[in-house]
């Protein structure tokens, strides 16, 4: 098995170039997945309804402004304003960085730096525009000005921690407020507290629940949701604690390694390492209540996962504890899942999707657990890191390859132009049977159109299921609904 083992070799700084690389791919080729992407695009694209909410939501105005530079230049790829996600990416590894040198000056900084990177939470935020990674970010500067407020005497930190949390507040992220209560807390106890430090401590808590209070109240006012409702359903609960093991990987099964070293056999035992360790327990419990599924909180905690890791685990060989990886191939299987499900019976499967299920399958071989001997922490993530990168990649090229022709969008387009020898610029569609937001965002121009078409189109959408509609005069095509996660029927019929 010695030939599975060169990825230890390469130097974890290039997993970061090439993760990076991937990404850029990614954000062009990917196709907008969630209305709720879509839907914001559609709000930015509004020059006339803008909420109070959306008027002092950073994120929001970001994107405004990006889209009024650079939408002109668009022509429909709305894929480019995940641009705005390379910013925040940046920014949180240099918040990453300075966390890690304030906390623990002595640990090697790209390891832990490119273990969170490199993971299904930043990779699934990074391919949305709902301002996760924004969220992730805001809550690690709002930690690190928080310990630096609560170790150091000087004004500059406390400005700084109560700007990035007002902007948290507007954006409707209380969260931090938690993580600011809890360590202030600890902080109090200590008897031996200076009794200016202690009440400034008190006086700062005060003014940000008073701010937080009034923000709450008027969000309300503008029936906006707050984060503050917490939900008990079972099912819920249930579907959260198992979105958070896709969402980790390939940290899931490590960290729950690194607990038992740090809290059973008191490895690594101090107390700023039992901090992270409280935060990340507290994040992932909010995260599970909460009321909408907040993957900003899972972004925020993957740095101090990591961090929490390779500090617990940096002098650790491993050697049979390295069956947890064994949940490494929960990725394959949920990609094959997906993919299958996209068609109404495996018979419908072309035989290409069975040549990427076999190559998929090939490098989720590259897994610490076939390896008897002892490994440190660097050289199993490594591998686990090559796995990853190399079964997305994979996966990236085939769905392009596979289905990009029968994206909902590049099917309408083509067949207008090609079948029925209209231009897309003179075309008026008239929908039947269809109401995704999809639609609205690309299509906008071609739905309301103000003055007399060369060609009336009528689209049907119908199920695989049902028969297509039998018309000489019209034609019927096959596409994929990436929101309905299936192949249906469209029928094209020019008026």
């Amino acid at each position: 098995m010695s030939i599975f083992r060169f990825p230890e070799k390469i130097p974890t700084f290039f997993y970061l170039i090439f993760f990076f690389l991937l990404l850029g791919v990614l954000s062009v080729v990917t196709p907008l997945i969630s209305n709720q992407d879509i839907g914001f695009i559609i709000s930015i694209k509004d020059e006339t309804n803008l909420s109070f909410s959306k008027i002092i939501d950073l994120h929001f105005l970001i994107y405004k402004a990006f889209y009024s530079i650079i939408g002109s230049l668009m022509s429909g790829q709305y894929q480019i304003l995940r641009v705005i996600n390379f910013l925040y990416l940046l920014l949180i590894v240099f918040i990453t960085y300075k966390i890690i040198k304030l906390k623990f000056y002595d640990l090697d900084l790209w390891n832990p730096i490119g273990a969170f990177l490199i993971s299904g939470g930043i990779l699934f935020s990074f391919l949305t525009i709902q301002g996760f990674l924004l969220s992730g970010l805001l809550n690690l500067f709002i930690l690190y000005f928080l310990f630096k407020t609560l170790e150091e005497n000087k004004i500059t930190n406390l400005i700084f921690l109560n700007i990035f949390s007002l902007i948290a507040f507007l954006m409707g992220n209380f969260y931090c407020l938690v993580i600011i209560t809890v360590l202030s807390l600890i902080k109090l106890i200590n008897f031996k507290l200076e009794k200016e430090k202690r009440l400034s401590i008190i006086s700062n808590i005060s003014f940000l629940y008073i701010v937080a209070i009034v923000l709450l109240i008027i969000s309300r006012l503008d029936q906006e949701t707050s984060l503050l409702n917490i939900h008990y359903s079972l099912k819920l609960v249930s579907d959260r604690l198992t979105y958070i093991i896709p969402i980790l990987l390939p940290l899931t099964g490590t960290l729950l390694i690194a607990f038992f070293f740090n809290i059973f056999k008191k490895l690594n035992w101090n107390r700023d390492l039992l901090f992270f360790l409280l935060i990340i327990v507290i994040s992932i419990i909010v995260f599970i209540f909460s009321e909408e599924m907040n993957l900003g909180l899972l972004v925020f905690i993957l740095p101090l996962i990591s961090i929490y890791i390779f500090r617990t685990l940096e002098f650790v060989q491993m050697k049979w504890t390295k069956l947890i990886y064994l949940s490494l191939f929960i990725i394959p299987i949920l990609i094959i899942y997906t993919d299958t499900s996209f068609y109404l019976s495996i018979e419908n499967l072309p035989f290409e999707n069975y040549l990427f299920y076999g190559f998929v399958i090939l490098f989720s071989l590259f897994n610490p657990i076939f390896f008897i001997q002892a490994q440190s922490i660097i050289e199993i993530h490594k591998i686990a890191l090559f796995s990853f990168i190399m079964v997305f990649s994979l996966t990236a090229g085939f769905f392009y390859y596979q289905y990009n022709d029968q994206l909902i969008p590049n099917v309408i387009s083509q067949t207008l132009e090609n079948d029925l020898k209209c231009s897309m610029e003179e075309s008026k569609l008239k929908i039947i049977e269809n109401e995704s937001p999809l639609l609205s965002l690309y299509f906008e121009d071609n739905i309301y159109l103000n003055f007399e078409p060369e060609c009336n189109i009528q689209l049907t959408f119908t199920s695989l299921t049902d028969l297509p509609i039998n018309d000489i005069n019209s034609v019927n095509k096959t596409v994929l609904d990436l929101n309905q996660k299936s192949f249906i029927n469209i029928n094209f019929k020019k008026l």
